[in-house]
């Protein structure tokens, strides 16, 4: 059997979950900005995040009209609850959660820099496990997304000062491990991730003892003779080091089981991103 038939095999089988275990699952469900509207994607997405059954859902680009569509009524009949947020702005990186498993206690969001993007920012919340009574925090972000060199690497570094920032407030109150995810528009070994690491926060890719070899980026499906969008794995540089969607987890407190990238057909199809998720325990 051909090496890409047993990778696509592969993303198909679910780990079996420990009954202490989380699921944290990151999904830039690439915005409408390019004529591809979301009531063309919008129940497929909504499809594969419930197939994957995470507890956690980390969601980038999500655009007004990706508010307007199917996914958010689709992920409530499946229990689950959305924090936007501010309500003075459009929240572009909401954070879902799985009501069954989890008791939101608090929650809220920040922009980087309203004067050069409304679109990326944090979205926060803090959690009790109702299985097992641990409490957590968790985010999902989306930093800077231009990549003209040194000033665009140095606002990123910015936006993880800025989520540093946010995580320290946030954990005088509540002091409890931090897990998150998004779309950096960087790759780990930018100076922007550096900066997270330093503070002591890592990749789940990096640290997990069973991770995807495989990028998480694969570039813009595109329409087929029937209209319809197709996506496909890179063809080159498939590999970990290309990604610039990561799962990041506080160190002292978050022990990652596994690290996956999704990458199977009807993620390809929906999302220049594939999703990823990690699962976890908290450490005691």
């Amino acid at each position: 059997m051909k090496k890409a038939t047993l990778l696509f095999l592969a993303t198909l089988v679910l780990p079996a979950f420990a009954d202490g275990d989380l699921r944290l699952l990151s999904f830039n469900i690439w915005g409408d900005y390019f004529k591809n509207p979301p009531e063309e994607r919008d129940e497929q997405i909504g499809k594969i995040i419930c197939r994957y059954t995470p507890d956690l859902v980390a969601l980038q680009e999500v655009t007004p009209n990706w508010w307007k569509a199917r996914l958010f009524p689709q992920l409530a009949e499946a229990a689950y609850a959305v924090i936007r947020g501010d309500a003075a702005y459009n929240n572009y990186v909401p954070l879902v959660y799985n009501q069954k498993r989890l008791v939101l206690i608090d929650s809220g969001s920040e922009l980087f820099h309203p004067e050069l993007d409304g679109s990326k920012g944090i979205t926060w919340g803090v959690f009790l496990d109702r299985t097992t009574g641990d409490r957590l925090i968790a985010f999902s972000t989306h930093y800077w997304y231009k990549s003209n060199g040194g000033e665009s690497d140095f606002i990123r570094k910015v936006n993880s000062l800025q989520l540093l920032n946010c995580i320290a407030t946030l954990k005088k109150k509540y002091p409890f491990p931090v897990v998150g995810g998004g779309d950096f528009n960087c790759q780990t070994n930018s100076t922007a991730l550096k900066t997270l690491c330093q503070a002591g926060y890592a990749s789940a890719q990096s640290v997990a003892p069973e991770a995807t070899c495989a990028s998480s980026h694969h570039g813009d499906p595109v329409r087929d003779a029937a209209g319809v969008y197709r996506g496909k794995v890179r063809a080159k540089e498939n590999t970990p080091a290309t990604s610039i969607d990561h799962l990041f987890l506080e160190v002292s407190g978050i022990l990652p089981l596994r690290e996956t990238v999704i990458l199977d057909q009807g993620a390809l199809d929906v999302s220049d991103h594939s999703p990823i998720y990690l699962d976890f325990m908290i450490r005691r």
